[in-house]
């Protein structure tokens, strides 16, 4: 904390500061470090990107009400796995990690999460939400899904859909992050942190 006081000070003094350590904002590393956890430090990073975008109600395109007190619960009613998790479950062919990844996961209203999806394919629920949202496109623009049909929503494609939601969150990370000379080396995976979690979870 110390450090980041001093580095603080710095950007207030219109000084850039230096790390030693690289930052990756590539797909491929968002994919392969993604394990949600709320007390990651790497997650609550991406997180404060969705947040960013004032994330709407599926049902009504209307400002989901967000405290910082539900989001430091990774258990928070307002954590949606779009792709629930007992539906990936059901597939049988998706691990823990990608099941649940901070890609597959937008923060919605908790009525919505306990009343109207459940563990409904998305095409099921959100075939129910078009129906009564006419801006639903825009609605999911907040939760960085542009394009329902191209994000693999309404065949239930989760492969495709991590894939265009990792282009997403890469782009909006690279446009907040001043690459440095350091940044030009690979950043080793995140092992430690996610794995202390999915051995708790077990």
């Amino acid at each position: 904390m110390a450090q980041d006081v001093k580095r603080i000070d710095q950007i207030l003094n219109g000084d850039l500061p230096s790390y030693d350590w690289s930052i990756d904002t590539s797909e491929e590393f968002i994919k392969n470090n993604g394990w949600f956890s709320a007390a990651r430090s790497y997650i609550k990073a991406i997180l404060c990107i969705y947040v960013y975008f004032q994330p709407k109600s599926f049902n009504d395109n209307s400002i989901v009400n967000i405290s910082n007190y539900w989001l430091k619960q990774g258990n928070s009613k307002n954590y949606h796995h779009f792709f629930p998790k007992a539906y990936l479950r059901k597939l049988d062919h998706y691990n823990e990690f990608y099941i649940n990844h901070i890609l597959n996961i937008t923060i919605v209203d908790d009525f919505l999460n306990k009343r109207e999806i459940r563990a409904k394919a998305p095409f099921q629920y959100m075939s129910k939400f078009r129906e009564i949202n006419p801006d639903l496109d825009a609605t999911m623009k907040t939760h960085l899904i542009d394009d329902l049909t191209f994000f693999g929503v309404w065949n239930d494609n989760y492969d495709l859909f991590l894939e265009e939601r990792a282009k997403a969150v890469s782009r909006e990370l690279q446009k907040r992050i001043i690459k440095q000379d350091i940044d030009q080396q690979k950043q080793s995976n995140l092992i430690d942190d996610f794995e202390e979690e999915l051995t708790v979870s077990e």
